[in-house]
């Protein structure tokens, strides 16, 4: 099979920050059958100039959005414009050292039919795809865990474009969080692994929302809403049923917390909004769910 790799990569408000990264993405991908797609959903901000400041136009595809669909629909419309074998989401925030790429394409010709969890260091520790969570359903996995991901993070994640298209990409609804986790459980319960790639990149971190109360608002909206709809979407009932009263208890904690940070009211719309459409969101996914029989199989580090 030729593996060939597509990076990519949902812009919002990055001109700054992509000016800095993408310097270093040109040259890790020198000398590799390695192709861009840049889903722009801030075109106003000047991204079109960095990019062409970077790359032959032949190289690359921009896609200018300015109604701001959301990083999963982002990723969605740009890997439907990929040709190549494999893509590779990553965030524009991310750093690549020069020999990332040559060692991400000799793992993807390693095991061309499986996702790969590529590390990030960020908040002062390194992480590797997705991990569940007994209060908050899924995390960042911590680098040290030795049992394998449940699913790449979507800052850093190669997926077989056909595989990710059969499983219909991230759930649009989400818009900004989370949808990389709902990926994740679906495909473990289908059976589908993720290896970890022992590849640590650089990672600022959350730039888009960097300094910007109204977004902070927005944030602590999608926290709140999404985890429900994740997990509605995802588990199976019996583990639904059981979830539900422990992540309950989680958001009453994690209220307390918002009221602090003067974002309780946000939060509190999201809960309301996760409960309301629930219901329509597990009606959205078809397919297996997640429940006990594949938590025991993933606890224990055994494949789905």
């Amino acid at each position: 099979m030729s593996i060939e790799l597509t990076i990519v990569t949902v812009l919002y408000r990055s001109a700054d920050m992509l000016a800095e990264t993408l310097p270093t993405w040109v040259r890790s991908a020198e000398g590799l059958p390695v192709r861009f797609v840049f889903a722009d959903n801030w075109p106003e901000d000047g991204c079109a100039t960095v990019v062409a400041g970077c790359l032959d136009p032949d190289r690359y595809r921009y896609v200018p959005d300015a109604s701001n669909p959301g990083f999963a629909a982002g990723c969605n419309r740009a890997v439907a414009s990929a040709t190549t074998s494999h893509v590779l989401l990553l965030n524009p925030d991310v750093w690549l050292p020069d020999d990332a790429l040559a060692r991400i394409c000799a793992a993807v010709a390693e095991d061309p039919g499986i996702p790969i969890a590529v590390g990030l260091a960020m908040h002062g520790g390194e992480y590797v795809g997705i991990d569940l969570h007994p209060i908050s359903l899924f995390i960042d996995r911590p680098a040290r865990v030795s049992r394998a991901p449940l699913g790449p993070s979507g800052g850093a994640a190669v997926f077989p474009t056909d595989l990710f298209r059969r499983f219909g990409g991230f759930h649009e609804a989400l818009f900004a969080w989370g949808e990389d986790a709902d990926l994740a459980l679906r495909l473990y319960a289908s059976g589908v692994p993720t290896r970890a790639l022992d590849v640590v990149l650089p990672h600022a971190g959350g730039h888009s929302v960097d300094g910007d109360d109204t977004l902070q608002g927005f944030r602590a909206f999608l926290l709140a809403r999404n985890r429900l709809l994740v997990a509605a979407r995802t588990l199976t009932w019996p583990l639904l049923l059981v979830a539900l009263p422990v992540l309950a208890s989680a958001h009453v904690a994690l209220a307390a917390r918002r009221a602090r940070q003067g974002l309780l009211r946000p939060f509190l719309r999201g809960v309301g909004r996760g409960l309301r459409d629930g219901p329509a969101a597990r009606r959205q996914w078809t397919g297996r769910r997640f429940g006990f029989a594949h938590l025991l199989g993933y606890r224990k580090g055994r494949r789905a």
